[in-house]
């Protein structure tokens, strides 16, 4: 789907692409590096390397968003979506941390299994089988502090995804 959907865009600007005079081959090598990015969020498997393709796409988006280097609205759409970027990013990154700093774990799989045993331990009860399974006691035993650090920590992690995809309220 992410294929078929950038070879469509590709085909669908070369028209505005000629009308606009806009003869570099960039355009087209930029949209492929994003949507390379876009490949490489889909497999990711950890919190570093879904980050470091979110970064990969945006820093092609951000040049896309400047590309007509003559308009000046195009450069303030740049360096305003660079700055808003920048802002998602650290946010993302300071999510990112805090869920690390508390769990030691990036891994996605890893992450879903501590997650689920909140569903299935209830109280403060701590199996050893659980501590096992993922190395740390499940999220029912930890004290209502570090739960509600994580649920910042998630929350951080949640703005800057609705930063980058331009949701409402954080479109402007």
């Amino acid at each position: 789907m992410i294929l078929l959907s950038a070879l469509s865009s590709i085909f669908i600007s070369f028209d505005y692409i000629k009308g606009q005079k806009l003869y570099s081959f960039e355009y087209t090598i930029l949209i492929l590096f994003a949507t390379l990015s876009m490949l490489f969020i889909v497999s990711s498997y950890d919190l570093i390397s879904m980050y470091l393709a979110i970064e990969l796409q945006s820093l092609s988006f951000y040049v896309i968003a400047a590309f007509q280097r003559n308009n000046e609205f195009s450069a303030e759409a740049g360096l305003k979506y660079f700055i808003l970027g920048a802002l998602s990013s650290g946010l993302l990154l300071f999510g990112e941390s805090i869920l690390y700093g508390l769990t030691g774990i990036t891994n996605f799989e890893e992450l879903t299994k501590l997650f689920n045993l909140v569903s299935v331990f209830t109280g403060n009860a701590v199996s050893e089988g659980a501590i096992e399974m993922t190395g740390v006691a499940p999220l029912a035993a930890w004290e209502t502090s570090q739960g509600n650090a994580i649920a910042v920590g998630l929350l951080f992690m949640l703005v800057a995804f609705l930063f980058k995809i331009s949701a409402v309220p954080f479109h402007m």
